[in-house]
């Protein structure tokens, strides 16, 4: 099984080699000076009498609804690359579909806060140190979850150009926002904008993966 895996994770990157540029790759800066600037409108944006926070903290403000949005294309992107490629392997195909339900789930936990929901139904978890509640602690299950079934699809991933780097990215920013989340107590105006812009940043390199992703197979039936 694990030969297997390893001639799958060679032929991938073969298969990457033989590809020239995605032309899509120069979206990646203008999307993050974009996701830059869209944080500082959030800034300035303020209600009257809101503090400097607000749009990152409350669940009705600009970050939540744009994380929402990013999250819901990615998942648009997935259904679309789904539609459009005539010749896909099956194996693509449950990569696509697993890519669009999580991405779907994550713009759904968004607005419907299913973390925060579940969070009150975990039992105690003073034992444990650094997280502050239950809803840390979905979250973090949130990337545990995720990072078998990373390394499970990787050789398809890989079949993709910048797909996988976009979302090892966004993986990151995700990383960021859950160490501070679990480890800022009490959380500070300037934690909560860090926090906050990071999840934005992950979002944006999640749309970006998913769009890359869509490109590729694009440009692909073209030259088919």
């Amino acid at each position: 099984m694990l030969d297997a895996y390893k001639h799958d994770l060679t032929e991938s990157l073969l298969v990457r080699r033989e590809k020239p540029s995605l032309r899509a790759a120069k979206l990646i800066t203008p999307a993050v000076l974009v996701t830059g600037c869209y944080i500082g409108v959030c800034l300035l944006a303020l209600p009257e009498g809101r503090e400097a926070d607000y749009h990152f903290v409350s669940e009705r403000g600009l970050i939540t609804a744009m994380s929402a949005t990013l999250l819901a294309a990615s998942s648009a992107f997935c259904l679309c690359a789904l539609g459009i490629r005539h010749r896909t392997q099956r194996v693509d195909q449950k990569l696509l579909i697993l890519m669009m339900v999580g991405f779907l789930f994550l713009a759904l936990d968004e607005v419907a806060q299913f973390h925060e929901r579940l969070g009150p139904l975990l039992p105690d978890v003073g034992y444990l140190g650094s997280f502050r509640n239950g809803n840390d602690i979905v979250v973090v299950l949130y990337g545990i979850v995720s990072l078998p079934i990373a390394a499970v699809v990787l050789p398809h991933l890989l079949r993709f150009r910048m797909m996988p780097e976009c979302l090892a990215v966004a993986f990151g920013f995700y990383l960021i926002h859950t160490v501070i989340d679990v480890t800022q107590d009490p959380r500070t105006t300037m934690s909560v904008i860090f926090e906050e812009s990071s999840k934005l940043f992950c979002g944006t390199f999640m749309a970006l993966g998913a769009y890359m992703g869509f490109t590729d197979i694009l440009e692909s039936s073209a030259d088919d």
